[in-house]
This record gives C-alpha cells, structure tokens and sequence, in this order.
C-alpha cells in the first residue's frame, strides 16, 4: 500500500502528501494554539486561537512547498527531470533521477531553497509592519509575525552545512568542485550531517532528563532523520557511481513465465505463485501483454471467490509506468519503479517482451560490484 496520495500538480510537478505529515500539522496546530496566539493576542479566545493556528500550519506548509518547488524549478532549468515533490513529517522533498551534472548545477539548486524561504521571511515581515501601521487587528499581524519567523528559522536551519541539507549540499559543491570527486565531496558532507544530527539528539537527550519532552522528542526524531537521509542520500550516490553507465539488458531477467487473463485466482496462487514464488506476473494474450498481476491483488479478493475470478479481472492494466527499454540505464529504471507500487518493470523491445527487471536484481548487482570493487 502506498504511503502517499497525490495533492496536486504544479508547474508539471506531482505534488504528493505522505500520511507522516499529518503528524506534524496536528503538532503545529496544538501548539499554536496552545502557547504562540495565546501569548501573542491575550485578548482573543480560545477559538480565535485555534482558528489562527490551523491558517498559520497551512500557510506554512505552503511555505515550505515553494522552498522545494525553487530547488526543482531551478533544476528542470538545468535539464535535471524532477519526478514529484512529497511533503512528510519534516518538511518536504524533491525527488530527481540523477545527481546534478556539475558543482556550478549543485550550488544553484542549494541555495534556492533558502533564498525562496528568505524571500517569504522579507515579504512576512513587510506586511506584519504594515498591518501594524494601519492598526489592523492582532489576528491577522499574529499570523504574518509567526510566518515570517518560521520562515527566517527555516532559511537559516537549512544553510547548516550538513548534508542533505540546503546548506550541506552547498558545501558538497564547493569539495565536489575543488576535489572533481562527488562521492568523495558527498562523503565528507554526509560526515559532518550526522556529526550535526547526533549533535541534536544528544541535545534532545538532555531536553527530556531536563523536564522539556516535546522539544527532546522532537530534537530526537529530527536528528534520527537526518542521520537516516545523510546516510541514505551517501548510498545513493554510490549506487549511481557504481552503477552508472549499465543498461537494464545487462540487468533483467530473460527467462519471463506468463499467464492466461483467463486462469482463475486459485490456479493462479497454487501453480504460479505458491510454486514459482514471484510477487508479479505478466497477463498475455496472442503475444500481447495485457497488464501484470500481482500477489496483493489476490489477497484483496475474498478465497470463496477465487473460482470464479479471473487474472484479467484482477489484473493493473499495462501502461508506461510498468514498461522499460533494454537500453535505459538502471538507475533512470529504478527511479521508475519507485513511482509503481510493484517496484518491478516489464522489459519491452519492439512491441515483445523480453525481460523483467525488479529492485532486487539492481541492488544485487549493485552489492555483487561493490564487493568486487
């Protein structure tokens, strides 16, 4: 099951929601309304409160979905495909096929973000200054003085030279550009962002033996995030190092075994998928690919049921995102699984199939070159 559901798009870029941020608007919310507004307009109520701490979450998350959409506007700019942008419970993320193809790239795209975040900081604060001149009510220069503060914190929080980072990323540019080695520049910022995460978990640690346990708790899931992200984001560019250049024909599966749309769920689970022990198989008919049936497709479909239910009735029907061409590199094809919810692609080359390719076979290759290296 997906983590995540589609909010928008914008500028042609999918915007999706993962379920975490919730978490973290429901957070935002109770404690705005619990200690900001209730400290910054004493003289309004309890549903004033609450009202004005559900506009400032979400005024903020908009906030911050223009700091991720000028590190991707910047990057489509530079010939880099963004494939979506996900909002989660720290922030957001955008999401691209490959690293960027210079240090001069890298640094541009850094530093969008915290300008665009600066920006929003600059033009909260200019209209909090006006509200106050008009002597509007402290509804409304409450919010733009919360928006503009967030923002300048989200600005300057970033530019910390930690990767991932804004301000890590930055510093990846200028190692990358002095030592001409992106694994080794991306090596030494990931290094100091987890120095920098365990730095606030351990500041977290002390905030909870100290009383303060929603501020320790929350240094401590941010500083596990972004000791998780530098890791992660470090193996990323080793996989892309490692793996770059190879095609998904060196990669695949040749050997595919199909299925009739017509068999039944029961013969399909007891001579495909309990006896092959695949997750997916393809749906043929007359050398034409139908679709791809999947073992959690099965599962949804009631067992009294399976005798009278087909594969083509269960069945995704096949589209571009199920499909691969031999020659595609294997890291562009591993970013497209990522965006299908059965992380394996069919292998296509002038109308047949010829192959299969999943997550697995990539990250054993990737394992088996590593070792070798």
């Amino acid at each position: 099951m997906k983590n995540t559901f589609k909010l928008t798009t914008l500028f042609n870029i999918p915007i999706d929601i993962n379920y975490t941020w919730f978490v973290i608007v429901g957070l935002v919310i109770f404690t705005l309304a619990n200690g900001y507004f209730p400290l910054a307009a004493p003289e309004l109520g309890p549903l004033a409160w609450w009202l004005m701490a559900v506009i400032s979450a979400f005024l903020l998350f908009a906030s911050l979905l223009a700091h991720e959409l000028a590190h991707s506007l910047i990057a489509i700019r530079n010939n880099l495909p963004i494939h979506g942008i996900t909002l989660f419970i720290f922030g957001g993320v955008a999401h691209m096929n490959r690293e960027p193809q210079s240090p001069k790239v890298e640094l541009k795209m850094a530093i969008a973000g915290p300008i665009m975040s600066f920006a929003l900081a600059i033009i909260f604060y200019l209209i909090t200054n006006l509200l106050t001149l008009f002597h509007f009510s402290t509804v409304f220069f409450s919010i733009t003085t919360y928006l503009f503060i967030i923002n300048f914190m989200v600005g300057t929080f970033n530019l910390i030279p930690g990767f991932p980072l804004d301000g890590g990323r930055v510093l990846r540019a200028v190692l990358w550009h002095f030592c001409k080695d992106i694994r080794q520049a991306t090596s030494v910022a990931s290094t100091i962002g987890k120095g920098f995460a365990f730095f606030l978990m351990a500041v977290g640690f002390l905030k909870l033996i100290g009383g303060a346990i929603l501020s320790g708790i929350w240094l401590l899931f941010l500083g596990l995030f972004l000791a998780e992200a530098a890791d992660v984001s470090y193996k990323q560019v080793v996989m892309r190092k490692t793996l770059g250049g190879i095609t998904v024909e060196k990669c695949m599966t040749k050997k595919v075994i199909i299925v009739s749309p017509q068999v039944t769920l029961d013969a399909l689970v007891d001579h495909f998928f309990l006896k092959l022990r695949h997750a997916s198989f393809p749906v043929m008919e007359d050398d034409m690919i139908l679709g791809i049936v999947t073992l959690h497709d099965v599962k949804s479909v009631p067992k009294e049921n399976w005798l009278l239910t087909t594969a083509k009735d269960i069945m995704l029907p096949i589209g571009e995102g199920f499909i691969v061409s031999k020659d595609m590199d294997v890291i562009n094809a591993l970013a497209k699984m990522a965006s299908n919810k059965i992380h394996r692609l069919m292998v296509v080359d002038e109308g047949k199939l010829i192959g299969f390719i999943s997550q697995r076979d990539i990250v054993k290759l990737f394992e088996m070159k590593s070792e070798i290296g």
